[in-house]
């Protein structure tokens, strides 16, 4: 118990040191899914101002009392100016998009609506972005991240473009780009604010892959095969932590 107390995170928000009763939530977790008591230790982190802290259990009886500790900057946020463009899939797609960009460092997720995008917004929008909140939070949790990324959209493509901004380094997938990511990225360093482009399941079509290259945005391969587009999502976050050089 003492080994999962020291590695537990729970998220609080707002955050704020002092003597606190744990809301219902995050009392059930500790004391009833990890069975903490008086004495155990985890951390708190409020993944919207990016602040954690060490917490101890005073009490832990009807109300899960605790002592958090002085507020600090996460440990582990957003690489800055990472700016994932998704076309919007269906079902549970953009639920795994969010937790492949939480736990990769995205720091903005704008999911967009394109022609051959099958999903909008439509009469629930609130209701899913408050449950890609969740999924987000959740994610942050389970990766050590100490905050989650803004969301914006479903946006019309021509609308999402607009939120990059000229300063950064854009680049799009395309199946018929002469260039592989690697080459596009080569040179490109963390400090560098980057946009990348990943489309819907049934691809962009020329007219949007126009608007993207008047934007300024790049296309570039990623391998032989068609990807879905969450493994799309997974892949490029991933070359780019691999690829995108320090400093």
């Amino acid at each position: 118990m003492k080994n999962a107390a020291q590695t537990l995170r729970v998220p609080l928000s707002p955050l704020r040191s002092g003597e606190v009763v744990l809301d219902e939530p995050a009392a059930r977790y500790v004391g009833r899914v990890h069975r903490l008591g008086a004495g155990d230790r985890f951390v708190a982190f409020d993944p919207e101002a990016a602040s954690e802290a060490d917490v101890e259990i005073t009490s832990a009886g009807r109300d899960v009392r605790v002592r958090i500790g002085e507020l600090r900057r996460a440990a582990n946020v957003a690489t800055p100016g990472l700016t994932l463009f998704q076309g919007i899939g269906k079902a549970d797609k953009p639920e795994q998009v969010l937790r492949a960009a939480t736990v990769l460092g995205v720091e903005h997720v704008v999911f967009v609506e394109s022609r051959r995008a099958v999903v909008r917004a439509g009469e629930r929008g609130d209701a899913k972005r408050r449950r890609w909140q969740a999924v987000a939070v959740e994610a942050a949790r389970q990766s050590g991240r100490g905050d989650v990324p803004r969301v914006s959209g479903p946006l019309p493509l021509d609308e999402a473009v607009n939120l990059s901004s000229g300063s950064m380094h854009r680049v799009y997938l395309s199946p018929d780009a002469e260039r592989g990511l690697a080459d596009v990225l080569d040179g490109v360093r963390r400090a560098a604010t980057l946009a990348v482009f990943i489309g819907p399941e049934g691809g962009l079509d020329g007219e949007e892959e126009a608007a993207l290259a008047a934007s300024g945005f790049v296309s570039a391969a990623l391998g032989q095969f068609v990807l879905r587009t969450e493994t799309a999502t997974v892949a490029v976050l991933g070359a780019i932590a691999a690829l995108v050089r320090e400093g």
